[in-house]
């Protein structure tokens, strides 16, 4: 079950790329696209936690949890990857975001929450190489070159979900599941979008709906579905695992930069990817992280189980 959560995610993260680079390519600005799609966001959790007769937990705990992983995981790197993945090619711009797993093992490794050792040193060595090559073959793609200003903000990214993803897999608050987590999170950020609606322009420009409908509801519905499934596999397995799929969305994202954008990698990104895919390959044999086999992680997977199948019936 866990292999089949991780690929759905790899493959959501990777389809959620290309979305924003159609919306881009449509000249519907990123403001637009991303308050709406925030907006469907909590309209569907809160539906779905109507559905199911619970609201999310409003302790002050609860509270902070959501604040904090609401802007690391969701408002800051949505607004990020919404302006940078028109500026970088969809392909480089997958493996970039797949340096997650790096940041997540140094990360780890810094704050005690798992024991460093030499087969998670090697890949993270590996995965530094890989990134470095990716940056530096990124003018070799396409016919256009690419700013060291966009590659050096696509980094960010992982970085922002790295920061979130350790600290919902070390923090999270007793009492509640995945649907309540991210009706929290798009509660704060629908907030957030709310306040900034008058400097977007959204009022003025409302005749852009039209172009940016089919990429906005693509967006709610892949985010809804990816949130629940990214915060089952961190609760059950850890933030380790779940950033392995990073790696399934670098596959899915060459595939669809192939398929749909024309896009052609060099040779120097390919080796790249083999060098990504054999520290995959390292992280997977050492085991799961130290949150993914704590006992309030064991004790909360049957009720977890229960909301994500529940929340899947409701859409």
């Amino acid at each position: 079950m866990k292999i089949v959560l991780l690929l759905l995610l790899g493959l959501g993260w990777a389809a959620r790329i290309a979305v924003f680079k159609i919306a881009s390519e449509r000249g519907v600005p990123a403001a637009i696209v991303i308050q709406f799609a925030i907006i469907g966001i909590l309209m569907s959790l809160t539906l779905i936690s109507l559905l199911r007769w619970r609201m999310p937990s409003r302790s002050p705990v609860a509270v902070r949890f959501y604040v904090v992983s609401g802007c690391l995981g969701f408002l800051l790197p949505f607004a990020l990857e919404s302006i940078v993945a028109g500026k970088i090619p969809a392909f480089v711009f997958i493996v970039i975001i797949s340096t997650m797993p790096v940041w997540t093992l140094l990360l780890s490794f810094a704050l005690r929450v798992e024991h460093a050792n030499w087969t998670k040193t090697i890949a993270i060595l590996i995965g530094f190489v890989s990134a470095l090559l990716i940056a530096w073959d990124t003018t070799a793609i396409g016919t256009e070159t690419v700013s060291l200003t966009w590659i050096l903000l696509g980094f960010l990214v992982p970085l922002l979900y790295t920061l979130n993803t350790v600290f919902v897999a070390s923090r999270w608050p007793s009492g509640v599941d995945a649907i309540d987590v991210a009706t929290g999170q798009a509660a704060v950020v629908g907030v957030a979008a709310l306040v900034a609606m008058p400097f977007s322009g959204l009022f003025v420009e409302g005749w852009v709906m039209q172009r940016a409908l089919g990429p906005v509801a693509a967006i709610v519905f892949l985010e809804t579905v990816l949130l629940l499934i990214y915060l089952r596999i961190v609760r059950v397995y850890g933030a380790i695992f779940v950033s392995l799929a990073n790696y399934v969305a670098m596959f899915f994202g060459a595939l669809i930069g192939f398929f749909v954008f024309f896009e052609q990698p060099g040779w120097v990104t390919l080796i790249a990817t083999l060098l990504l895919v054999y520290s995959l390959h390292l992280i997977r044999k050492d085991g799961r992280t130290k949150a993914a086999i704590d006992g309030s992680d064991r004790a909360g997977d049957d009720d977890d189980d229960q909301a994500l199948t529940k929340g899947s019936m409701s859409r």
